[in-house]
């Protein structure tokens, strides 16, 4: 049963991959992280570089890198009619649809992943072999970039579905997450029910041992997934051919 709906998603990466937007967007993550380790060595950065490099990307480029992607993961196909080819398959449109929504978050992965290599790789050159405990820490932080990045990927991929142009959804997702952080920024409890940053929900729990407050925002995390992902099934369910 999972077995062609992995061949689906692979299919679908592939697809990005082949893709020139996705490749330029892994090769600008890497280009970042190589020159986030080579300057923080220079200013003599302390502490983590992964964990700052995504701190720090996580503010801007790396949303703008994830709304990118999921602005184009689907409404491109059904502007230049290619999507009557994937239509044409033996399965569901919920399938399809949640083929591609995998694809893209594993694209959103690999981008995050992309940044995190060479500054890891560079923290062991100049750092040395960081300790268990602080190896725990940065893969706990890497899987709570990736999973936020994922989630913006699921958002504007449904915001373009229903505004039905990628260019429009990019800049509609963008307003809309500038006004969550700026409503974040000067009313903190209302911003954290936008989940604006990932550090929300992941930070408590690994640096203050507050399960309650990760937990809650983990929650909100679950539930933006959950409406994003109905609200992009139903626009993509609804458009034609």
């Amino acid at each position: 049963m999972m077995a062609p709906f992995i061949y689906l998603a692979g299919e679908e990466l592939r697809k990005l991959l082949r893709g020139g937007k996705l490749k330029v967007l892994l090769l600008l993550s890497f280009l970042i992280g190589v020159l986030f380790v080579f300057i923080s060595e220079r200013i003599g950065l302390s502490g983590s570089l992964p964990v700052t490099a995504l701190k720090l990307l996580l503010t801007v480029i790396l949303p703008l890198f994830m709304v990118s992607i999921g602005s184009d993961l689907m409404v491109s196909e059904f502007k230049d009619g290619t999507i009557k080819n994937a239509l044409r398959l033996p399965i569901s449109r919920e399938t399809l649809f949640t083929g591609k929504i995998l694809a893209g978050w594993t694209a959103g992965a690999l981008i995050v992943l992309s940044v995190f290599v060479p500054t890891f790789v560079g923290s062991i050159i100049f750092q040395g072999m960081p300790a268990f405990s602080a190896l725990g820490v940065m893969l706990a932080e890497l899987g709570g970039a990736i999973l936020f990045c994922g989630l913006l990927v699921v958002l504007a991929n449904s915001v373009s579905l229903w505004v039905g142009s990628g260019s429009i959804g990019m800049v509609v997702s963008i307003v809309i997450w500038l006004a969550m952080g700026i409503t974040g920024l000067f009313e903190p409890e209302l911003g954290r029910l936008f989940v604006t940053d990932f550090a929300d929900w992941i930070q408590p729990l690994l640096y203050a041992g507050d399960v309650g407050s990760s937990i809650t925002t983990l929650l909100f995390l679950t539930a933006y997934y959950i409406m994003g992902t109905i609200m992009g099934l139903l626009a993509f369910q609804r458009k034609e051919n």
